[in-house]
């Protein structure tokens, strides 16, 4: 049997986790898998999710290897012993291929290939969103950019997740051949009743209360910080009491957030600021937090930079109007007024128009949703396939 090593950063639970669990339980049973994860101080939700699937299957055991030296953040200590933690791994497990996600593990990953002068070794990356397109520093902008086109020369073959990253690959340089897009897909979740999934999120909500909701993890790359700025700004306009639900002192909107990540103080922070204690609500991270997806009236997602977003593909499936940003594969999935709102990222004007517009419209917003076709597209088994296609040789 074939045996694969993934490679991932961190195991903290977001986008390229689900995408490496999503793999390795339906392909466990054509492979031998292996998964190495860093960060090993940190969280480990995707190995506790392992875990459980070992358990409920018994002898068809993923193993779970923690990598002590690759962290998320450059550390040129840490890094150079990553390269070589991983190459001493390739050389005690003998893989058939490795599949790196996440860009460190990508350019660690790549590093170790090259060290193990084992040219059949097949290495596989999958970019998660370019990271050279997150809000850094120009100059650590340009320093991603080098070293991601440094390390393409390593890897044999580099799925992105959807057209808008494929082309970023081409422009930096990347030679198309290596290039190839397998969108993500996922099985469509079972959502809960909206009273039902409404109660559990926040017992204070009345029936009639409008509930702006989002799911992500709590990084200055989701943007969460916007929608704040975002709802003040309604707060702030007299004008801005909309049918649907106003935004006056006793108003009947709520604004709920899934997810945990380091950004929390800082967010607290900014509701304190602008008093809305009441009107925006940091739920933390929940299990399985699609299945609420019918509580929202409207999804919100901020973003200021993303690859190709699992929770915007389960909010297209729940049908839920949708608000988002022009970043990364969303216009590959949502289009302006058609099956929802597109706006520029880091702008809480415009997100404020949006917001105020959809809850004026609200009834046209569920139209576009219902006719989201979008979904249709985005099938697990066709992932599967083709990503299975790129192991054999």
């Amino acid at each position: 049997m074939p045996k694969i090593l993934y490679v991932i950063t961190q195991g903290e639970w977001g986008g390229a986790q689900r995408y490496v669990f999503d793999l390795v339980t339906n392909l466990k049973y054509d492979f031998e898998i292996t998964v190495a994860v860093g960060e090993s101080a940190g969280r480990v939700d995707l190995q506790n999710k392992l875990r459980s699937w070992n358990t409920k299957h018994g002898a068809l055991n993923i193993s779970i290897i923690p990598l002590k030296y690759l962290i998320r953040q450059i550390s040129p200590f840490h890094d150079i012993l990553a390269v070589f933690e991983i190459v001493k791994l390739c050389k005690t497990l003998k893989p058939d291929a490795v599949h790196l996600n996440s860009s460190k593990a990508g350019i660690i990953g790549s590093l170790a290939r090259l060290l193990t002068i084992d040219y059949s070794l097949l290495t596989i990356y999958t970019v998660h969103g370019w990271v050279f397109n997150e809000p850094n520093r120009k100059i650590d902008q340009w320093f991603y950019r080098f070293l991601e086109k440094f390390t393409a020369r390593w890897k044999d073959k580099i799925i992105v997740l959807s057209p808008q990253d494929f082309t970023s690959g081409k422009r930096l340089g990347i030679p198309e051949k290596k290039l190839i897009e397998i969108p993500l897909g996922i099985e469509t979740p079972e959502f809960l009743y909206r009273e039902e999934a409404r109660r559990f999120l926040n017992p204070r909500i009345r029936g009639d209360d409008i509930i702006i909701g989002t799911i992500a993890n709590l990084y200055k790359t989701k943007g969460i910080d916007i929608l704040i700025e975002a709802i003040n700004l309604l707060k702030r306009n007299p004008s801005a009491h909309p049918p649907a639900g106003g935004f006056a002192q006793d108003d009947s909107t709520r604004v709920i957030v899934i997810g945990e990540g380091p950004e929390r103080k800082k967010l607290e922070s900014l509701i304190k600021k602008y008093n809305l204690e009441n009107t925006v609500f940091l739920i933390g991270a929940l299990d399985n937090a699609a299945q609420y997806l019918p509580a929202f009236d409207i999804f919100v997602l901020p973003s200021r930079k993303e690859g190709f977003p699992y929770t915007l593909l389960e909010a297209i499936a729940s049908k839920v109007p949708i608000i988002t940003t022009n970043v990364g594969g969303i216009p590959s999935l949502i289009e302006n007024k058609k099956n929802g709102l597109l706006i520029p990222p880091e702008n809480p004007q415009d997100l404020s128009d949006a917001v105020l517009y959809a809850l004026n419209h609200l009834e046209e917003m569920k139209l576009m949703a219902k006719r989201n076709e979008k979904e249709e597209k985005q099938d697990l088994p066709k992932m599967l396939n083709q990503t299975t296609l790129l192991y054999l040789p």
